[in-house]
């Protein structure tokens, strides 16, 4: 593939020509904006600090801010030129607008945004250099931070933890030397990123796969939107079927097979928006946290580097169930071989990323197996007790056995996982990361860091205040659907609902404290379509999930390609920008 950076032989001087060009569009009031500081001045407040995100189902860069003395989400937009600030958030009225600003939009075109004054705009008590905005009609109020702003800094992004650590921008050299050096526990994949000739957004090669058609070009680094869009005019071009849609309405999504960034380096399968009104010359769409978002990653637009780190993985012929050992250095030497490709690894123009002989989905062909106990969790919160009657049912111990009823002993080919010292097990496939939220409520975050070729389950035990295990009578999880690694999902526990759903589980979980890893199952909770957190009541065995949304809706499960979607929503999401949601 071509690097998107070759269409621009000197991006530098044509950002510095827009950002000239966006200051004298402010009519009436001369330059207001922060784009005319030095770096220096600009990073002071935000070099070193770690943000927590808003708990979220999906991955968002939403952290809480101030605006004054109103509590406000600030989303964080490395794509957009001009930072903005919903007419939602001011009491009373906008105050008189100080000029007009015309700007880019990444989908093609320009648009034209009011600017007015601010409040002082902090975040956890470090102070925002934002002293103007452009206005938007989002109904919530937020704040989006675009690159005005964020420009000078890295942005570290852990979708385990939910934070977000701002550092200085780097050079691509200093990434370079960062990334050469070997770790026996993490991939690291170095790539590159350019700027967009008129808007000055990043842009990073990927690409798109379904069956055999293949769409391959510069797309949109984007950190606004959980999921990523497709151009429908050039996707459809390259042989890429979108979904059917109900009444004969536009289509709205693609089922793909892959989506990489760079030669398997990706996610597998997904479900994409389609995007009708794209424009743009010099991209095919934006790729988002849906998919950089199954790595720790580093994302320096000025440095021109996006950075995804995640544990390795070694594909054994024959782990066991329970009670795995640790790998001799010679597995943890053939582990490295097969899974430290180049950090500077491309994407080639032909040919899929899958291997011969692999499923159509890029996944590893299951073998069905016994229910894994857990015992020293990668990235787990606290130590692992024993999984107790509450997580286990019935049927999760007819799976555990035999057929003669005795505990099944056979070998089952499942990846590893590398720890933070680089020693392979089971365990290390599944992080739990824990959190008391601002309202006082508890969230968690699970991840499964393999192949999950049938989807699985994680069951969760509740812990009280004195760090004991809580007998609730209510099963609770979190199940993710058959997917590649690096999945993360966000979950209050209990969610709000659960208390009109299952208000006996809803009252016994607000008494945990916490959460620990319990047992991990192959396959998904049937009633749970996408990465969900699911609680059982006991009694009545009745389930009840909160899932992620998806491109088709709130917890919509991604379709087959020969199946149409649901009815799209009624709102549209074309225009921009779009409701942090």
């Amino acid at each position: 593939m071509t690097s998107p950076s070759r269409r621009s032989s000197n991006l530098r001087g044509v950002r510095g020509a827009f950002l000239l060009w966006l200051c004298l569009g402010v009519v009436g009031s001369g330059c207001h904006r922060e784009v005319a500081s030095g770096p220096s001045s600009r990073t002071e407040g935000l070099v070193g600090r770690t943000l927590p995100l808003l708990a979220s189902p999906a991955l968002r860069l939403t952290v809480a801010g101030k605006l004054g003395t109103r509590t406000v989400p600030v989303v964080l937009d490395v794509a957009r030129p001009l930072s903005m600030v919903s007419q939602e958030c001011f009491e009373g009225g906008i105050p008189p607008p100080e000029g007009t600003v015309r700007a880019p939009e990444i989908a093609g075109g320009f648009r034209a945004w009011p600017v007015v004054p601010l409040p002082a705009l902090t975040v956890r008590g470090a102070s925002v250099p934002l002293r103007t905005a452009g206005v938007s009609g989002e109904k919530p109020c937020s704040v989006t931070l675009g690159s005005d702003v964020l420009e000078p800094y890295a942005l570290n992004v852990d979708p385990l933890r939910r934070e977000v650590t701002f550092t200085a921008s780097r050079s691509r050299e200093a990434y370079v030397a960062e990334t050469s050096a070997s770790d026996a526990a993490r991939e690291v994949h170095r790539v590159e990123l350019s700027r967009e000739p008129v808007g000055d957004w990043p842009l990073l090669a990927a690409r798109v796969a379904q069956g055999e058609s293949e769409l391959t070009g510069p797309f949109v680094l984007s950190t606004r939107e959980p999921f990523s869009r497709l151009a429908l005019g050039p996707a459809e071009a390259q042989g890429l079927q979108p979904l059917e849609t109900a009444a004969n309405l536009p289509p709205r999504t693609f089922a793909v097979d892959s989506v990489d960034v760079a030669e398997g380096v990706g996610v597998r399968p997904l479900v994409v928006e389609a995007a009708g009104r794209w424009d743009s010359p010099s991209s095919l769409g934006r790729l988002g946290p849906d998919v950089w978002g199954r790595f720790t990653a580093t994302l320096d637009a000025k440095g021109g580097v996006l950075v995804l780190r995640r544990p390795r993985v070694l594909a054994s012929e024959a782990s066991v169930s329970r009670g795995t050992e640790a790998p001799g250095p010679d597995e943890v030497e053939r582990a490295g071989r097969m899974q430290g490709s180049s950090p500077d690894s491309g994407i080639a123009s032909g040919g899929g990323a899958s291997s011969k002989g692999a499923r159509p989905d890029g996944l590893s062909t299951p073998t069905p197996g016994p229910v894994v106990e857990l015992e020293g969790t990668h990235n787990a919160a606290p130590a692992v007790s024993k999984p107790g009657p509450a997580a286990t049912p019935t049927e999760v111990s007819r799976e555990a056995s035999s057929p003669s009823g005795a505990p099944s002993s056979r070998l089952t080919p499942r990846q590893r996982c590398a720890d933070a010292h680089g020693v392979f097990s089971e365990e290390a496939c599944y992080g739990l990361h824990v959190r008391r939220e601002p309202d006082g409520t508890v969230s968690v975050v699970g991840a499964v860091f393999r192949d999950l070729p049938e989807g699985g389950r994680v069951h969760l035990e509740p812990v009280g205040a004195e760090g004991q295990r809580l007998e609730s009578g209510c099963a609770v999880g979190l199940s993710f659907p058959a997917t590649s690694r690096g999945l993360t999902t966000q979950h209050r526990l209990p969610w709000p609902s659960l208390a009109q759903s299952l208000p006996a589980c809803h009252a016994a979980l607000t008494q945990a404290k916490d959460f620990r890893l319990s047992l991990y199952e192959e396959a998904r909770q049937p009633e749970c379509p996408t990465a969900c957190a699911f609680v059982t009541e006991t009694a009545t065995r009745r389930t009840v999930c909160e899932c992620q949304p998806t491109p088709l809706g709130e917890g919509v499960a991604a379709p087959s390609r020969k199946k149409s979607s649901r009815e799209p929503p009624p709102e549209e999401r074309e225009l921009e920008p779009e409701d942090p949601r």
